[in-house]
């Protein structure tokens, strides 16, 4: 009799250990489960973070950053992009200027929820403006009135103020490379006038500019000042692809110098 219930207790722990050790079983396989989940999402976070290593350049204003003129079709922006691409940065580049945008314009694009997320997301701010402020369409050669010119200019800084307020307010490290003016009408008869207005914008813009933190004024004028007609288009006023290339190679000597181009 004693001898039957020691087997019966020997059975009972023989099952319960049975049942201990698949359930040990189970629990493993689990763990490793769990564990190859864990590998898969630290391998989707790697990814992630590897498309934000991409060297974010966005281009803002009018027909200028737009590369109107340029039979290439690069302008000065490609250019760089292209330049930078040569030193082994992985370069995102999104364009957003305007042919024709004067400056109360780019302000009101940058206040659109799409425009302000790749403001936000540059590393790099190229930016052209101003000169369809200056000589709308070409209606300043005939009409060089004073009161006119210092009413348009002095609307001019005010929204270029605002613009680069609101490009802060979006992103703080970002340099700003604002190109200034250049005087494309090198052969009418008030072009002696008509250099001295533009060169006095360059000088209020690259003022203002110098108020603001990372924004870089970078001058145009002096490649037109002789041999003008030489960098400028079939139109006579936006730049060719060598005037494009002067732009680029003065941009990219620039951010040389501030250490943007060492960007990977």
């Amino acid at each position: 009799m004693k001898r039957n219930k020691w087997v019966m207790v020997m059975t009972w722990i023989s099952v319960l250990a049975l049942l201990l050790c698949v359930a040990g079983l189970i629990a493993v396989a689990q763990g490793h489960t769990k564990s190859g989940n864990s590998t898969t999402e630290k391998t989707e976070t790697k990814t992630e973070t590897k498309k934000t290593d991409r060297f974010q350049v966005t281009g803002l204003g009018d027909s200028l950053t737009a590369g109107v003129g340029d039979t290439d079709g690069k302008g000065y922006v490609r250019r760089v992009v292209e330049n930078l691409e040569k030193n082994g940065t992985s370069v995102t580049l999104s364009n957003l200027a305007i042919s024709g945008a004067r400056s109360n314009q780019l302000l009101s694009q940058l206040g659109q929820k799409e425009i302000a997320q790749q403001v936000t997301n540059a590393d790099v701010i190229f930016m052209t403006i101003g000169g369809n402020d200056l000589f709308r369409g070409g209606a300043a050669l005939e009409d060089l009135n004073a009161a006119e010119i210092q009413k348009n200019e002095t609307a001019y800084l005010k929204n270029l103020e605002q613009t680069y307020k609101r490009i802060r307010e979006l992103n703080k490290d970002a340099v700003v490379y604002h190109l200034g003016l250049y005087n494309p009408f090198v052969d009418v008869k008030n072009r002696v006038e008509l250099a001295s207005i533009a060169a006095k914008w360059n000088m209020d813009t690259q003022n203002l500019a110098s108020k603001f933190s990372r924004v870089v004024y970078v001058p145009t004028y002096d490649y037109f000042i002789l041999n003008g007609k030489k960098y400028l288009s079939s139109d006579h006023f936006h730049p060719n692809g060598a005037g494009y290339q002067l732009f680029a190679d003065r941009v990219s000597s620039v951010m040389t110098t501030d250490g943007e181009s060492d960007a990977k």
